[in-house]
């Protein structure tokens, strides 16, 4: 550590800890940092360099907004250090900056605004509706296998153009993905390969690869078959005259593949939970006079389902008082945003008539704004409506488990009874 790490403003916990967050995430901490130390060092002890924290709202949306100065180039989604071949092999939308971002992200889009999500709300509502109606009269059950995994990755099935046949392995290679430091989530064939090539992979897991084959069965089937469907849009674009690379597509579908499914079942359980744990705030939304999109938001910013976010340093940079110097790691708290007392009212509590509510459960300010973020409202918003008619109260019977990640806000299993209006 050098004289200047060591004299700079620090946090009094090791955000990096993964097990950290299986209780649910710091708040207390991070409510000290917004008012002590909003920008704050996280020393690593475990052969990996610190970060820098940033845990206000005004300060994440700087961060977010300033592409030149906080890169996404080496890496987003984990605090670890890894060299450029490492980032380059392992790069997704998600690991870009302006303007190859915004190129990349313009494939797919059309699939993924408003109007291109509209038209799927009649499948939603069928099967959130259809899988209520089996659960009618059940007593107590595991909701996050029956029920808020089902949604989601049957709808990115439908976006994708992918066999409904496969859902299990999609759920299990991004359960995998994301749950690498979680001993629920260990597979022997991690084992199989050296830290060396794991870290050359997306998610420095090799489940990425067993989802790659089914990537090129799909984009050789779309090159034969086009459809109207998202695999179609990326094996027929062109970006500054080209056709996507083998690992462009591929890190693109992986990335489709997880973001798509993980982060929205994980919002619809905290969302259950949250509803359970405040019959109130159910009552209130049963009665009418609350829209569904207000109470979506609510759910959102309460669950924020990602932790963080990661950039690093272009220059050196003032930001709330702390020196981040070229090279540093930044990483911006979005749960810590969502309870920042200057945009929010009473901000730890649960209110789905929130007026209010520039959460940022799908980031603020800069280009890297969540792709799918109308697909995952969409899905929320109609889960509780569709509850809305049948539950007149949840109640939470047993587990509630949270994945042991320092990125993700997961639900593992949670188990629930619906009683009936």
């Amino acid at each position: 550590m050098t004289t200047t790490e060591q004299t700079r403003p620090r946090t009094r916990i090791d955000l990096a800890d993964a097990g950290l967050w299986q209780d649910g995430p710091p708040q207390a901490e991070f409510a000290r940092l917004r008012a002590e130390t909003p920008v704050a060092w996280n020393e690593r002890h475990d052969g990996h360099r610190g970060f820098w924290a940033v845990t206000r709202y005004d300060d994440i949306v700087a961060v977010s907004k300033d592409t030149e100065t906080y890169s996404s180039r080496n890496g987003v989604i984990s605090l670890d250090d890894f060299d450029d071949a490492q980032n380059d092999k392992r790069r997704t939308l998600l690991e870009m900056d302006p303007p190859q971002h915004g190129k990349m992200r313009m494939i797919t889009l059309p699939g993924f605004t408003r109007r291109g999500v509209g038209g799927l709300e009649a499948d939603v509502r069928n099967r959130v509706a259809a899988l209520l109606d089996d659960l009618a009269g059940t007593g107590s059950f595991e909701a996050v296998e029956t029920l808020t995994k089902q949604v989601p990755i049957i709808t990115l099935c439908s976006l994708l153009g992918i066999p409904t046949d496969r859902t299990k392995d999609l759920i299990r290679w991004s359960d995998m993905l994301i749950g690498s430091d979680d001993p629920d989530f260990v597979d022997p064939i991690v084992d199989q390969y050296s830290e060396a090539e794991r870290r050359m992979m997306p998610f420095g897991h090799p489940a990425a690869l067993q989802a790659f084959e089914m990537g090129r069965e799909l984009a050789s089937d779309r090159r034969a078959n086009p459809r109207e469907d998202v695999i179609t849009m990326l094996v027929q674009a062109q970006v500054d005259g080209r056709p996507l690379t083998e690992d462009e597509f591929l890190n693109y579908f992986l990335m489709l593949v997880v973001a798509g499914n993980e982060t929205t079942r994980h919002t619809m359980s905290h969302g259950l939970r949250a509803l359970a744990d405040h019959p109130g705030e159910w009552d209130r939304f049963r009665a009418g006079g609350i829209k569904s999109q207000t109470a979506t938001d609510e759910i959102l910013r309460w669950a924020s389902p990602v932790h963080f976010v990661r950039r690093i340093a272009t220059r050196n940079m003032a930001l709330a008082g702390a020196e981040i110097a070229t090279g540093d790691k930044v990483a911006m708290y979005f749960t810590s945003g969502n309870r920042d007392e200057a945009h929010f009212d009473a901000p730890d509590r649960f209110d789905i008539g929130r007026a209010r509510n520039p959460h940022m459960a799908f980031g603020k300010g800069g280009p890297h704004f969540c792709l799918g973020n109308f697909v995952a409202q969409l899905q929320i918003r109609v889960l509780i409506e569709e509850l809305a008619t049948r539950v007149a109260r949840i109640e939470t019977t047993g587990r509630v488990d949270i994945l042991r990640s320092n990125h993700i806000h997961g639900v593992k299993a949670l188990d629930l009874a619906f009683h009936s209006a």
